[in-house]
């Protein structure tokens, strides 16, 4: 149903700016300006949306942007600025169809997209043209419309983007939103290059592409290379946590389960997509301390839980990277409240996640509870032992997942 609701928007949006390439082009032609760029720019905003680059919110802004900011300082009115980014938009239709690789990404990419980009255009051009009749430099008014224009596209993208995920009953909007901020370092440097070559154009001719491509370009790399490299440690880190489960000293399959469990906890909540990525970790190494259990004198003079999370974030801490998820660990069998007390400071939400998660885990597979037995064996520890709100978003996790009813 969510699905066929954004399908709905998108193609509306498509007519939308079907409609206004259509009529600002007549309009373009009836006041006689130059068509011959116009058409330029628009081909090029179009075929901007087949390239695209990874962003550290896990999505991928397509370049489009760039020729947008780049015409907004060489095309000579608003006209023409907006006629080149709606024709351009009515080409990235058929561009995002072709190069998504689900309809679902190919709607939302088109959504953010075009309402983005017509605010900017409106927004960029429309300051452009009023500073025109002031004693400023040009210099000076491209770079306040650009900025402007920049402010508005970022904070509409990342409204549109955080409300499209809505959709999805799982995630908060909080977590969508902050999501959604974390690609500004993309945007500026796409926006960087673009108003690089507008500025430079006039002066440097042929000479503008070397300069303002160049810098991208190795922002680019970098960008792929984070985003590759994130994926490669998380790889790592999910194979580390399976040597417990390997040598039989864990259940098979629980890290991996309680971490998804976790996520899902986490941004049903709300947290910081800084500290999902925290909580992936420590839920995958949350057991990893059970790797010491081949020690014989360990075994002989017993441990306890609070034993194997020591021993584990000890571990862990020899990563510097990891120091926050080794104190995550450290005290994840730590009850959320003492008697006296409405809450203990000093266990972070991340680390009541990671326990609810995992003594579900361990009641629907260890000790063959059903979900619902499972869930409320959670409930009665919620006096002292686990977080009320925390098992609160179980059970709405577990219901969005239809493993129990509403």
């Amino acid at each position: 149903m969510a699905e066929n609701r954004l399908h709905r928007l998108s193609v509306v949006l498509f007519f939308l700016v079907t409609a206004l390439a259509t009529a600002s082009t007549i309009l373009l032609f009836q006041e006689g300006d130059p068509w011959l760029n116009v058409a330029l720019w628009a081909v090029t905003i179009a075929a901007s949306h087949a390239l695209s680059v990874p962003t550290p919110s896990g999505k991928r802004i397509n370049l489009a942007i760039g020729p947008a900011v780049a015409a907004v300082i060489l095309l000579p009115n608003v006209l023409a600025v907006m006629t080149a980014i709606s024709v351009g938009l009515f080409g990235g239709w058929i561009v995002l169809r072709r190069r998504s690789k689900t309809d679902r990404d190919a709607d939302s990419d088109y959504i953010a997209e075009s309402v983005s980009m017509v605010a900017f255009g409106l927004v960029a051009s429309g300051i452009l043209a009023a500073l025109a009749d002031t004693a400023l430099p040009l210099a000076w008014e491209q770079l306040i419309s650009i900025t402007s224009g920049a402010v508005v596209w970022f904070v509409v993208r990342a409204l549109i983007s955080a409300w499209v995920g809505t959709e999805r009953e799982d995630l908060a909007s909080r977590y969508l939103w902050l999501l959604a901020l974390e690609d500004w370092t993309v945007a500026l440097s796409i926006f960087t290059g673009g108003a690089l070559f507008g500025m430079t154009w006039t002066e440097m001719g042929l000479w503008a592409f070397p300069v303002a491509i160049l810098p991208y370009a190795f922002s680019h790399l970098a960008f792929v290379r984070y985003h590759s490299t994130r994926i490669t440690y998380g790889q790592m880190i999910r194979a580390l946590a399976q040597i417990p489960e390997v040598a039989d000293l864990a259940p098979r399959g629980h890290s991996s389960r309680t971490a998804d469990l976790a996520v899902s906890m986490a941004r049903e909540i709300g947290l910081h997509p800084n500290q999902v990525t925290e909580l992936e970790y420590s839920a995958l190494m949350h057991d990893v301390g059970r790797i010491t259990l081949t020690e014989p004198a360990i075994l002989k003079a017993g441990y306890t839980d609070e034993d194997i999370a020591r021993w584990g974030a000890q571990i862990i801490a020899e990563a510097p990277y990891l120091q926050e998820v080794s104190q995550y660990v450290r005290v994840q069998h730590n009850p959320y409240r003492r008697p006296g007390e409405a809450k203990d400071p000093d266990v972070p939400m991340i680390s009541k996640i990671i326990k609810v998660a995992s003594a579900y885990d361990q009641s629907v597979h260890e000790m063959h509870l059903s979900p619902l037995e499972a869930l409320e064996r959670i409930h009665r520890g919620s006096a002292y032992d686990f977080d009320p709100e925390v098992s609160g978003s179980l059970r709405r996790v577990l219901v969005q997942r239809g493993v129990i009813a509403a």
